[in-house]
């Protein structure tokens, strides 16, 4: 029954298995408490093998071998786990292996973690997805990093994050889930929602896609708000300029966005909740059709830069003004901005990492 169950963890990590299998994974599990750390561990260990912002994943069949290599043949040990074949590499190989080397690689110099927490970082122009202790899930978009206890409290479940992630809770009312970001901090029971916190943008927003969530300002008291399935909440900055002055700024007319310092309350100078929004909008970033709809290009930009690992310079300020919808499937960032070259007044330049972006009076008159 074990390997069984083994079987469908790497169907449920490699996104092969099936809504009937997944209901057979998820009902045993929640069977027992040991089942629950069983897979909440096997997971865990699991995506530490596979390779940190690129597409390739953990080959278990090299993985067998060099673990048998350093194995005595005809220990008990390697007997035991020979029976299980490749599945048996993986867990034991990940284990052995990728474990040390993602709790002490992944922790960014100078952070002040206890041994007792993992930090993943998601380098620009890449994603992840990873398996909390309790079974939740997490989609971690670009330039962002999340850390959390390696066993989370027995009165509630706390992690960090910078930047932007999806997170599909697990449902406990006993234990609340909390995400701590910049100048908010989220409370869950079970849920699924979207939080965008990146430093150096001029908002932090919390999307909510089903269930309920209480969201408070970091260090303001009475000042929970709760929200309902398909809300918005944005929460501009007082300290940060408008969406086009990241990294594209308008031949470096303007600074750009100042990070916020650490452990300082957000200045926050306009907090907006809008209900009856297309939540997909604002989560299909993490799936494989991503969705663009009324989007400025100001705001496209910065999304663009952090998706593809590029600076984007905007030659005319108009440009930044110019609203694009569509959906995105698996396209790279030069067909990207091919379609939109053909689609609105703009040309531009592709170098390595680098693209200008300027205003083409010339489009009006070809159409």
């Amino acid at each position: 029954m074990k390997s069984d169950i083994d079987l469908l963890i790497l169907d449920y990590i490699d996104g092969s298995i099936t809504k009937e299998q997944e209901v057979e994974l998820f009902e045993w599990v929640e069977a027992s408490e040991q089942n629950v750390e069983y897979f909440s561990q096997s997971v865990a260990y699991l995506e530490l093998t596979y390779t940190s912002g690129k597409s390739e994943k953990y080959n278990a069949e090299k993985g067998w071998k060099r673990l048998s290599d350093k194995l005595n043949k005809r220990s008990i040990l390697f007997q035991m786990w020979q029976s299980y074949g490749k599945i048996a590499a993986v867990f034991l190989f990940a284990f052995l292996m990728g474990y040390g080397v993602f709790r002490y690689e992944l922790i960014p110099a100078g952070e002040q973690l206890s041994q007792d927490y993992i930090t993943t970082e998601v380098p620009l122009g890449s994603k992840s997805v990873v398996t909390l202790p309790d079974g939740s899930r997490v989609w971690i978009n670009a330039g962002s990093a999340m850390s959390y206890p390696v066993k989370f409290d027995e009165n509630h479940r706390t992690v960090k994050l910078e930047g932007e992630a999806f997170f599909d809770v697990v449902t406990n009312r006993k234990r609340p889930f909390f995400v701590e970001t910049e100048g908010i901090k989220v409370k869950a029971t079970g849920t699924q929602f979207n939080v965008r916190a990146y430093a150096d943008e001029a908002f932090v927003e919390t999307i909510l896609v089903k269930g309920e969530i209480a969201v408070n300002r970091t260090n303001v008291t009475d000042d929970e708000l709760v929200m309902h399935p398909n809300q918005k909440l944005t929460l501009y900055k007082d300290q940060a300029k408008k969406e086009h002055a990241a990294h594209h700024d308008v031949e470096k007319e303007e600074a750009e966005a100042p990070k916020a310092p650490k452990n300082i309350p957000l200045k926050v100078k306009k907090v907006e909740l809008t209900s009856n929004v297309r939540t997909d909008i604002y989560t299909s970033w993490k799936d494989r059709e991503w969705i663009i709809f009324k989007e400025k290009f100001g705001m496209l930009a910065q999304k663009l830069e952090k998706r593809y690992d590029v600076k984007i310079k905007i030659k005319d300020r108009q440009v930044c003004d110019f609203a694009y919808s569509g959906t995105l499937k698996d396209e790279n960032l030069k067909d990207v901005l091919d379609v939109l070259s053909i689609t609105s007044p703009i040309k531009y330049e592709f170098d390595s990492k680098n693209v200008t972006i300027w205003y083409n009076p010339k489009f009006y008159d070809s159409n």
